[in-house]
């Protein structure tokens, strides 16, 4: 990281929904932050602090998945329950985003796979 001041823009552009919200948080000129999100080792850090996002955020996910499995389980054994219909809900858009999130993991396994390949010919 070049500067605390791009350290605070990259933890700011991830948490605010547009870069002019993100450069007003940390006060930078916006252009300033259009200029760094133009520097590859600015790239580089961001892209970083996104992944470690990421990667906390699927840990979480899947850390749901068994109380998601178990909410399913007692809204079939009993569906008059009370919040029967928002556990049901809850614990499909959990699994349903585990399984996304599963289906991203092999195919970017695969595009590895065949990076690694093609760089392997052009190495011939």
């Amino acid at each position: 990281m070049k500067t605390s001041r791009q350290a605070r823009a990259i933890t700011a552009i991830l948490e605010n929904p547009t870069l002019e919200r993100a450069a007003e948080a940390i006060g930078v000129n916006p252009k300033t932050l259009n200029r760094w999100m133009r520097d590859p080792l600015f790239l580089a850090e961001l892209s970083s602090a996104e992944n470690k996002l990421i990667g906390q955020a699927t840990r979480r996910l899947v850390q749901l998945a068994d109380k998601a499995l178990d909410a399913l389980e007692n809204v079939l054994s009993d569906p008059s329950q009370r919040g029967a219909s928002n556990k049901r809900l809850a614990a499909g858009a959990i699994l349903d985003n585990l399984m996304k999130l599963r289906e991203l993991h092999g195919l970017e396994q695969r595009l590895i796979a065949l990076e690694e390949l093609v760089f392997y010919d052009r190495q011939k």
